[in-house]
């Protein structure tokens, strides 16, 4: 399976946050990480690793995603034994609670 990093800048609000733990809970993520995005309080800036099964998947995930932001960064994920985040991959359950 393919691994991908993508990047999604969204709203830091519950609704935001929600849609993507839905468009992500299908699939096999080994990694997240939101931040605030600098110099912007009510943006997110989210970092996803995951595994899609066929590369044709990639087309679905991102038409999804940018539902939820116009702007979605993707690229191939490094090497299985690291993330793209640097650390060692870690399956990832959800992402935090919402608000």
């Amino acid at each position: 399976m393919a691994k991908w990093r993508i990047r999604i800048h969204l709203s830091d609000d519950a609704h935001s946050r929600a849609r993507l733990n839905e468009v992500l809970a299908s699939q096999r993520v080994s990694a997240i990480q939101l931040t605030p995005r600098s110099g912007m309080d009510s943006v997110l800036s989210g970092d996803v690793v995951l595994e899609l099964p066929r590369d044709d998947e990639l087309g679905d995930m991102l038409t999804a995603l940018h539902t939820i932001s116009p702007q979605v960064f993707v690229s191939r994920a490094l090497e299985d034994h690291d993330d793209a985040l640097g650390a060692p991959v870690a399956p990832v359950a959800a992402l935090a609670p919402v608000d």
